[in-house]
């Protein structure tokens, strides 16, 4: 530390300038961080630090092109915040870097100022390139890639496919930058490095007309045999199956480019063959999971008869898969405080029936905003869990859903975190039932005179059944109360659609003058649901009764996805808060 009390901006910036220096951006920046207080306050510091903590090849293009931040985070109202910040990058940053890649001797460091004004001098300074912009950055990315002195092979791929992407229009930096990638697999690619071998053919897949047809074949070929080697089992009998799937996916890809679907249908038996003999025959669940995405890679190259070939398979090995799962329970006690919070909001020390009837339709909504917010703490503390994907299957082990990690789902996590917090609040409604019925609320005829009779939703007609769906209900029959209820459910979100003035038709696809109802899903996504119950309202009856990725009650009861002695108490205490919540829905007495 004491050494660095005495450096200035210049020794650190000739430190790494010297012309064969390997360096990473990070150790860069680490210097500039070390500088004494009066060095990092000088403006030409802060442009070194912001040219190497942008990070390249930034794949969501957050600032609008190649660079963008290397942290991404949310201030307290949710709003995104970058570092380096957009703000960073201002004229007087961008004419500093200009100057920079004109007198820099190490090319790593060319290549990032000349790189960063590419991307923004025309958009930040609103001026042209200079003249020798072009060649500087061409010529500092050949002598990066073919000197390897990127940090790492991997940064020297990424490298590889912006060289080919600037310099592609230009015949001979074509070739060079061809030159360049051929230079980089003789000297890195070996068979399980797979992203050194792939980057050259996938440029080739998605840039064909720059390759000719004998560098297509010489590529092809090479990649064919690459395949016949990772199939060939080794000394001890073993096959690398992801890897070779990998090389299978790569060669699929350039066929269904050039539409030679017999060549798919071979690659990716290749796959299929080499995972079947590598199933751990212990694993049940490892075999659905490989099935299943042996069944999306056909279904997404059209071949869908060997699609439904491993439909069968799936449906075996998902039944193994949920016999071998060992079930896990836990106990937990509630403490005094929920009993006080429930007779409070229920009980006997809330303030009237009125408001107990308020409090049990409201307290059991989830609120979307504060939902979003413990979701995002959950993969704050909790990282890894969301970075995966869920399978979630039915009781035969079919995968219904897939929720995919959090980042490239946040829907369905956001669906799967309420739904669990909804299970979970199950026991709490329980509470909330039982101190209602001490109050003499929670009755048939309660239910029946302050909440169904009154409601415009529920036809007279069906009050019968109503009546003897709650009787059974407060009987412990649950399953036939779930099977009363639903359909009454259903009935009466659709009348209030149609009383909204909304159609409830649509017609059928197969029968040229008929018409169908719209299905309850698509109803609960109608404006009139959303006015009644508020947007919240409305998400909630959609997990609650046709969501496949949380509750779906509506759906697996209809569709008998469930056996029947799944409707347990729980379920129909969920349908029971449905319907008084739809119940407490009134008609509003307008001119019209």
């Amino acid at each position: 530390m004491e050494n660095n009390l005495h450096k200035t901006l210049n020794d650190v910036l000739a430190a790494f300038d010297a012309p064969a220096k390997r360096f990473d951006s990070h150790e860069l920046v680490a210097a500039l961080n070390d500088l004494p207080e009066e060095e990092r306050a000088k403006p030409e510091a802060h442009h070194e630090w912001t040219a190497f903590m942008l990070q390249p090849n930034d794949s969501d293009s957050t600032f609008g092109g190649y660079f963008g931040p290397q942290v991404t985070f949310a201030d307290a109202n949710g709003n995104p915040l970058y570092m380096p910040a957009l703000s960073d990058i201002t004229p007087e940053a961008v004419l500093y870097w200009e100057q920079r890649y004109k007198t820099s001797a190490n090319p790593l460091m060319r290549m990032r100022y000349a790189g960063l004004v590419w991307d923004f001098k025309r958009r930040i300074v609103n001026s042209n390139y200079d003249t020798d912009l072009y060649r500087t950055y061409v010529d500092s990315m050949l002598a990066v890639c073919n000197n390897d002195l990127a940090s790492h092979p991997v940064v020297t791929t990424n490298i590889l496919e912006r060289l080919f992407d600037i310099a592609k229009k230009q015949d001979d930096d074509l070739a060079k930058a061809k030159d360049a990638l051929r230079s980089f697999e003789q000297r890195h690619a070996v068979d399980h490095a797979v992203r050194y071998w792939a980057c050259q053919f996938q440029l080739m897949t998605q840039n064909g007309k720059f390759f000719t047809q004998d560098e297509k074949d010489t590529l092809v070929r090479q990649h064919e045999d690459r395949m016949m080697r990772l199939a060939t089992p080794d000394a001890n009998g073993k096959i690398d199956v992801w890897t070779l799937n990998s090389q299978c996916e790569l060669l699929a890809e350039y066929y269904n480019h050039n539409q030679q679907k017999e060549e798919i249908r071979r690659v990716l038996k290749v796959a299929e063959d080499a995972f079947m003999k590598s199933f751990d025959p212990n694993n049940p669940m490892q075999k659905l999971g490989i099935l299943e995405q042996l069944h999306h890679k056909y279904v997404h190259f059209g071949l869908h008869d060997e699609a439904a070939r491993l439909l069968k398979e799936i449906q075996a090995a998902g039944t193994a898969a949920v016999d071998a799962l060992t079930p896990h329970q836990f106990e937990f006690q509630i403490p005094p405080e929920v009993y006080d919070q429930a007779d409070a909001m229920f009980g006997a020390k809330a303030e009237s029936d009125e408001k107990r009837w308020v409090n049990f339709v409201i307290y059991f909504i989830p609120r979307k905003d504060m939902e979003e917010r413990s979701l995002a703490e959950a993969v704050k503390h909790y990282p890894f869990r969301y970075m995966v994907a869920t399978n979630l299957m039915d009781y035969k082990g079919h995968t219904n859903s897939i929720i995919g990690s959090y980042e490239h789902d946040p829907e369905g996590n956001l669906v799967m975190h309420i739904t669990e917090k909804m299970n979970l609040g199950t026991y709490f409604l329980g509470i909330a039932i039982h101190k209602m019925r001490e109050q003499g609320l929670m009755i048939t005829d309660r239910i029946m005179h302050d909440i169904v009779e009154p409601c415009p939703l529920f036809e007279a007609k069906s009050h019968p059944v109503i009546r003897q769906a709650l009787d059974f209900l407060f009987n412990d029959e649950s399953v036939i109360a779930c099977h009363l209820l639903v359909p009454q459910i259903e009935v009466a979100i659709r009348n209030l659609v149609e009383m909204s003035g909304f159609s409830i038709l649509k017609a059928q696809k197969q029968v040229e003058k008929g018409f169908q109802m719209i299905t309850l899903d698509d109803l609960l996504r109608k404006e009139p649901v959303e006015t009644a119950f508020t947007s919240d309202g409305a998400m909630y009856l959609r997990l609650v009764l046709t969501d496949q990725r949380s509750l779906n009650i509506r759906n697996n009861l209809c569709h008998g996805n469930l056996p029947p002695d799944s409707f347990n108490s729980g379920v129909a205490a969920r349908l029971l808060h449905v319907l008084i919540m739809i119940g407490m829905v009134r008609f509003e007495e307008t001119d019209k």
